[in-house]
């Protein structure tokens, strides 16, 4: 048997050295490792992998304990159980984060070149690219670290290349010179996912200029919100059915500042109702402009280096001008020709980068692209005959619309760190060649040929993850055995970045589809459902909350970085944690965010749920172990054959069964909220609450055959509970199992059935438990019933302030016949839950009693021998009058409408919160004087 680490005689649980050393010894065991030539069902999951740049973080946090939540009950359960965990290079991400420490350095990475900045770049990997990796360990992520993959390594570059040649051979990867998203800040192009805009819109203008008739008969009126574009004009679009402009089209403007005349065009794309309806064509810097350009046979004009400067196709004046800059010129001496119009201030549709934020451009550029209308159709139809299923299913129609829209990918990007597109051009003929390596003719004459500049798109290599990393296109042992995966745990923000084109690349790649199922995770959210992220300072670092935080820790650079209408974060964590927040410890981390983890788009999380939920139930599951396992003394070989089950008996098992039939279904079907409440109830109401409190007295005095069938069945459902909860609480259940286990073993204490947990020393690798059958409805209502009636009577207990060790005079009058005989025939189990002394039935209302009302009965307590109802009445009087006053005084607050408009929203909202508490206490006191007062006529 593995020795336990702690020691049950301490009051407190402890959970930071713990769980290094128990995540050490779990690693040490290769309870991780999978084994491909296991006879077990296989299972297994691909991770997202992580930026190598990257931090853990919330969203971080929370879908990984789902992962790991899912992966150690497979393990558990029978299976052969495979996470493959690994890191994304990020392209871009990386080289911006090493261009930046380069910069501090005062080194230029573009006088280094491009091999010495890819150097610099794998250094910096080497030595930093495995900290979230640790990281996640620190969560307790039992991911098969042996397969560990990085998306630049040898094999999963060889992959990349295979995959590009694949899809070139079949002509859905080609090269174009097109319009793509620029952004002038990484100077490269970006896919239409990668860039987003502000819903709404953000503040700007729309300028109207007046475009002068090249033959000096009037002029024609175009309205735009990018002035700077004009420059590059080559056309002026108007609708074909639009009267006002039909004897216009054919003749040429004289474009203003440039002087070049351009033809005046119909075409169905111009919206008569926008601006006035006549349409300014820029194609080298509007998608749209672009199509009509192709139709029309129109010139492209770009106007801007890679850096939204002015290039040299403009007047010289504007040559080097910023963008922005430039525009400003423009609209100014467009006033001074007298041909700007009016400028109108509305919101407008900007278009930014999802990584520098900065504006983009569209950029006339040679690119790489995916052909994605065949793909998205194979994956469509995937998904339409139920290969690929989404959970929750609501993001079905979601992924089916975007694949349906969706247009073709553009997979180059103009930096260096990254998987360098596998594609050869002779310098002198054109010649395109692609392959996987080098090909022979470059190697025989390389002066001769050059290799493509660009790198991939880094959603192109992951969108390879789940078979590159298990070794394709090498038909391996892992793809024979574990492809496809089962499942993917990810976030919705990325349903098109990844999910959609892993599907889509392996049903071309390999053939099928590359999970089955597909589970979102909500957003994480503050308690005031902002979204968690760096630029609001509003995060909890996860680190945090398992090991502690100082106070300089709370207000460190991810507080700092929140802006100013930020809504007090940093004062409510001083003022809640003046000293610093004390580490809950990982296993109080993931439960808190499983409990809250429903179907829900946002979870919402603070510091304080941490310690409300989290802390508290490990807590309380210490104790309870620590508790129980003070019974298992003195264990009497005695035969449990004698001994019958007690309703309380029959009533935990079959409860304990229909709890492990709950979870189980509930993890199944993603629905981890659910497995955690159905768990906690169990645990705290029926074990901990009810049973361990009626079988104190039956361990105690009750014959040697009564304590062991007691303790075998208080064994059975300690160890099912702590094996239920394994996946969930991970840290805890492994070091109670080490105390309970030798006890159950050591005891003879195990069931036949469960007689091959004698071999299971970790709990990690012990089966998971099963639905044994034993639920049964009558014994279920019978203890019910016996449970409301004990439950009404430890709440008058509470009310009266009748002390725990006093024996209640109990009087039932019960309207009910079936009611009355279910406590009759419980009176054991009555007086056991409740210290009842006597229970007798009457026909009429008992004096000087306190009354409950359960269904079909009527629960009365003599209070006369427990209390002195003079007195009672005079503590609850005055207890009322001072919570009256309380509500006087908050609702004069809250009713003063210059309090709410100026005190901050968390304020208010405390004193609302006061406001309904003092209520309900206010109404918990009348009706307790009601109560006493009733004892007394």
């Amino acid at each position: 048997m593995v020795k336990p680490i702690l020691n049950l005689d301490e009051k407190h649980y402890e959970p930071l050295d713990l769980e290094s050393q128990i995540y050490a010894m779990w690693e040490a065991s290769g309870a991780f490792t999978a084994d491909n030539k296991s006879k077990k069902p296989p299972f297994s999951i691909v991770i997202p992998p992580p930026n190598v740049t990257g931090r853990l973080h919330m969203g971080h946090a929370l879908n990984n304990t789902v992962q790991d939540t899912v992966i150690r009950y497979k393990r558990m359960d029978g299976f052969d159980a495979l996470w493959i965990p690994g890191t994304d290079h990020a392209g871009i991400s990386t080289q911006s984060v090493v261009k930046k420490q380069l910069d501090s350095q005062g080194i230029n990475y573009l006088d280094l070149g491009r091999d010495k900045m890819i150097e610099k770049i794998w250094e910096w990997k080497e030595k930093y690219g495995g900290q979230i990796l640790n990281q996640l360990k620190r969560l307790g992520s039992s991911c098969d670290w042996t397969r560990t993959r990085f998306t630049m390594d040898e094999g999963l570059s060889r992959a990349v290349n295979f995959a590009f040649k694949n899809l070139y051979d079949k002509g859905l990867i080609y090269r174009g010179n097109y319009i793509v998203n620029w952004c002038p800040v990484d100077r490269t192009a970006l896919s239409d996912d990668e860039v987003s805009t502000k819903e709404g819109g953000e503040p700007g203008h729309l300028w109207h200029f007046k475009y002068p008739l090249a033959d000096g008969s009037g002029h024609i009126q175009i309205a735009t919100t990018r002035p700077e574009t004009m420059l590059g004009d080559t056309a002026v679009c108007v609708h074909p059915d639009d009267e006002r402009y039909q004897k216009l089209v054919g003749k040429n403007i004289k474009l203003p500042i440039v002087g070049r005349e351009i033809p005046i065009i119909a075409d169905s794309y111009a919206d008569p109702e926008f601006g006035t309806g006549c349409l300014k064509i820029t194609p080298a810097h509007d998608p749209n402009d672009f199509q009509i350009a192709e139709r029309h046979n129109l010139p492209k004009i770009n106007v801007m280096t890679e850096t939204a400067t002015m290039n040299d196709q403009v007047p010289e004046r504007f040559r080097g001008l910023d963008r922005f800059a430039c525009r400003e010129k423009i609209v100014a001496e467009m006033k001074e020709l007298g041909l700007l119009a009016g400028i109108e201030e509305r919101m407008v549709p900007v278009l930014r980068a999802e990584r520098s934020k900065a504006i983009i451009e569209y950029r006339m550029s040679d690119q790489w692209f995916v052909k994605m209308r065949p793909l998205a159709e194979m994956a469509l139809k995937a998904s339409e005959e139920g290969k690929v299923k989404l959970f929750p299913e609501r993001w079905e129609n979601v992924y089916r619309d975007w694949l349906v829209k969706t247009r073709d990918w553009c997979i180059s990007r103009q930096i260096w760190w990254g998987h360098r597109v596998p594609a050869w051009y002779h310098k002198t003929t054109g010649e395109v060649l692609v392959d996987i390596t080098t090909p022979e003719r470059v190697k025989k004459s390389p002066d001769e040929w050059r290799q493509d500049t660009d790198v991939l798109d880094t959603w192109f290599s992951s969108a390879l993850w789940p078979y590159s990393t298990m070794g394709w296109p090498e038909k391996t042992a892992d793809i024979a055995r574990y492809y496809p995966t089962q499942l993917l745990s990810t976030a919705k923000d990325i349903i098109y970045f990844w999910v959609a084109r892993m599907v889509m690349t392996a049903m071309t790649n390999v053939g099928e589809v590359p999970f089955k199922h597909v589970y979102f995770h909500p957003v994480v959210c503050d308690e005031d459902g902002e979204t968690m992220s760096k630029s609001k300072g509003n995060g909890i670092d996860p680190l945090h909350v398992i090991e502690g935080a100082t106070a300089q820790d709370l207000t460190g650079p991810v507080y700092e970085a929140r802006p100013a209408n930020m809504k007090d974060l940093l004062a409510r964590i001083e003022k809640s944690y003046p000293n610093g927040f004390k580490g809950v410890g990982a296993d109080a981390l993931r439960i808190t965010l499983l409990s809250l983890n429903s179907e829900a788009q946002q979870v919402q999380i603070s510091f304080k749920k941490f310690e409300e939920i989290g802390r508290r139930f490990i807590d309380k599951l210490w104790n309870a172990t620590r508790f129980a396992l003070q019974s298992f003394t003195d264990i009497p070989a005695a035969s449990v054959g004698e001994a019958p089950a007690a309703l309380e008996d029959k009533w935990i098992l079959g409860g304990l069964d229909k709890c492990v039939a709950n979870v189980r279904s509930s993890i199944d079907t993603y629905k981890f909220n659910q497995a955690v409440e159905t768990l906690y109830h169990f645990f705290w109401d029926d074990l901990c609450d009810y049973y361990l409190e009626l079988i104190k007295p039956r361990i105690k005095n009750g014959s040697p055959e009564e304590k062991r069938r007691v303790l075998m069945t208080l064994g059975e459902v300690l160890s099912a509970v702590l094996r239920s909860l394994h996946p969930i609480t991970p840290f805890i259940t492994e070091e109670l199992w080490h105390h309970v286990q030798p006890k159950l073993v050591g005891g003879d204490l195990l069931s036949k059935e469960d007689k091959e947990l004698a071999s299971a020393e970790l709990c990690i690798t012990a089966p998971y438990p099963k639905d044994k059958g034993r639920f049964d409805a009558k014994v279920n209502e019978e203890f019910d019933t016996l449970r409301e009636v004990i439950r009404v009577l430890r709440n008058t207990r509470v009310h009266a302030n009748i002390p725990p060790k006093a024996e209640l005079t109990v009087m039932v009058l019960a309207s009910d016949k079936k009611v009355q005989s279910l406590i009759a025939s419980g009176q054991n189990v009555l007086t056991r839950g409740a210290n009842i002394k006597s229970l007798t039935f009457v026909d009429t209302k008992p004096a000087n009693s306190a009354v409950n009302v359960i269904p079909g009965a009527e629960i009365y307590v003599s209070l006369a021998e427990h209390l002195d109802v003079d007195a009672e009445i005079k503590r609850n009087e005055a207890e009322l009058n001072k919570i009256e006053g309380k509500i006087v005084g908050l609702e004069s607050r809250l009713g003063n409408e210059q309090f709410v408009a100026r005190a901050p929203e968390h304020v208010v909202k405390i004193e609302r919160d006061s406001l309904n508490d003092a209520k309900e206490k206010a109404v918990k006191l009348r009706e307790a004087l009601e109560s006493l007062k009733a004892m007394k006529k």
